[in-house]
């Protein structure tokens, strides 16, 4: 155990080629460089969330490339973002005991884990989700259930959409920016009916969409402004837009909208668009109706936010602004006196 001091080398020294996802805020593959060093602490983990550095890690042996492994891996960060090494050690231990040095499918159980403090079982979406995308990764074909889907976004008149599954779904998404047939799914997404839109949306949020899929995606919800549930798929399905420009146009729209402000909004802006609040204007409009919630949510949110390394600096500037309401004075004094800063 002394020779193997973090996970990626013992994925390489069990002879494994393997990839790597960051599950925190949406589902993004990492380098195994970047992997590495936040597992050392070199630099903090992108994407915290509740504490912890959440990764799926998808691993074979090359000799053996039909037989794919995952461990869903969370790993406890402290309040700047760095991973804990004494969890990532007990980790290991946890998979040395189990596993040996070597993961070896016939002797060990087709590598599971023990349960352990540092595994997680992802929701329903987001597993669907991480399935497609590293099946995409590594060259495989989709899943069985997509031939449905694509049959339906082909004929949606004739095709029952009840038929379908999340996994399908999650399948078209991710195998149409392959550039194949699937790219029908955004000429086509209108004609879809709605509870196909919003699960195409849920997972649209762990993709980088173009500019045309962005406008696309900001005419289907100015049809309907103020459905709610619109709004929050569009908000998720443009967590990793490149439009960056009219993502903070959009933030500050919602922002400004007595009507379009709640709670869940206020929760999906901070956990998929943190970076449009760096605008100076934006933040203001953030904590000014983050202000008006209850301390606990108002606590709970700027918790997460200070986390994650990019904004951390912005979220502990607010606490110096001049001239801050009487709300938000009040709500502050509460931030220091549980003790989260």
């Amino acid at each position: 155990m002394s020779q193997i001091n973090t996970i990626s080398e013992f994925l390489l020294h069990a002879g494994t080629n393997y990839r790597i996802f960051d599950m925190g805020r949406a589902i993004r593959p990492i380098a195994s460089q970047l992997f590495l060093d936040i597992e050392l602490g070199n630099i903090p983990a992108p994407y915290p969330r509740q504490q912890h550095a959440w990764f799926g890690i998808v691993f074979f042996n090359p000799n053996l490339a039909t037989e794919h492994y995952i461990w869903f891996v969370k790993l406890p960060v402290e309040e700047q973002g760095l991973v804990i090494n004494a969890a990532r050690q007990q980790f290991l231990q946890i998979v040395v005991d189990a596993l040996g040095q070597q993961l070896e499918k016939d002797q060990h159980g087709h590598n599971q884990l023990p349960e352990n403090p540092f595994t997680f079982v992802p929701a329903q979406q987001q597993l669907a989700d991480f399935n497609s995308i590293s099946r995409q990764s590594l060259k495989l074909p989709p899943s069985s259930y997509h031939a449905l889907v694509a049959q339906y976004v082909q004929n949606p008149q004739i095709v029952k959409w009840q038929n379908l599954s999340i996994q399908g779904i999650a399948d078209a998404v991710a195998f149409s920016f392959q550039g194949n047939n699937d790219s029908r799914l955004f000429t086509q997404f209108k004609k879809l009916a709605l509870p196909v839109q919003l699960a195409v949306c849920n997972s649209f949020e762990n993709h980088q969409l173009d500019h045309q899929c962005t406008e696309m995606l900001m005419s289907w919800w100015q049809e309907a402004p103020y459905a709610h549930e619109r709004l929050i798929a569009l908000l998720r399905a443009l967590s990793q837009s490149n439009e960056q420009g009219l993502l903070k146009k959009l933030v500050q729209d919602v922002l400004m909208q007595d009507g379009w402000i709640n709670k869940d909004i206020l929760i999906i802006l901070a956990a998929r668009h943190w970076r449009s609040l760096h605008a100076p204007e934006l933040m203001a409009l953030f904590i000014g109706r983050l202000a008006e919630c209850d301390t606990e949510f108002f606590i709970g949110l700027f918790k997460d936010l200070v986390q994650i390394p990019d904004t951390r600096e912005k979220m502990l500037a607010v606490l110096r602004w001049p001239d801050k309401p009487a709300n938000l004075v009040a709500v502050i004094e509460q931030l220091f006196t549980s003790h989260t800063v």
